[in-house]
């Protein structure tokens, strides 16, 4: 179970990260990013597609690490109450660091800075519960008091206008792939960071 879990982990990070590197999975990602505050509903904030490339890492990664598929409800349980606790609102929880389990696990202090658009902040803490793959790969990023956290995308955006807030990526996107020159750098657009 400790190993099913840690895979899970692994594979949770790989997306995440890759969901952040790669512009076009960033544009399907960028909605849950796109409020300008924290708070439970935000983690229902998905763009539908994104559900698709998640299942397919998940079960890529965890089928090549031999992880016995029955133990995926169980997993995916606590992954996804944990993953909800993590986005509660600072009305709620004001420095949400959980004391001495901010050590040991994602606390809404951590992901808080994931969400966080200030240029310390952008692209760290990918992890949902055990930071054990932050902390390895680098991208572990604690909570800093003295910086005022900035939530949202680092594009001006209207989170009202449902198409802005779901498809105004992709459509930049769209427009720089049709306004590169040559094929190599359609693609790069594609797959490089955002």
């Amino acid at each position: 179970w400790i190993y099913g879990y840690i895979c899970w982990e692994f594979s949770s990070w790989v997306q995440h990260f890759t969901c952040h590197r790669i512009r076009f999975w960033w544009c399907l990602h960028s909605p849950h990013h796109a409020p300008s505050e924290i708070n439970l509903a935000v983690n229902w904030i998905h763009f539908i597609g994104e559900f698709y490339y998640t299942a397919f890492i998940h079960v890529i990664t965890l089928t090549l690490l031999r992880v016995n598929p029955l133990m995926l409800l169980p997993i995916m349980a606590i992954d996804s109450a944990w993953g909800i606790f993590v986005h509660v609102s600072e009305q709620t929880l004001k420095r949400g660091k959980l004391r001495i389990l901010q050590h040991l696990l994602i606390t809404p202090a951590h992901h808080r800075v994931h969400h966080a658009k200030n240029p310390l902040y952008i692209d760290t803490n990918f992890a949902t519960v055990l930071p054990v793959w932050d902390w390895v790969f680098g991208t572990l990023q604690p909570f800093k008091e003295e910086v005022k956290t900035e939530y949202g995308i680092t594009r001006d955006l209207d989170v009202t206008n449902f198409s802005d807030l779901y498809f105004g990526e992709l459509l930049l996107l769209i427009r720089d792939v049709n306004n590169a020159d040559g094929i190599r750098n359609k693609l790069l657009y594609i797959v490089m960071p955002p």
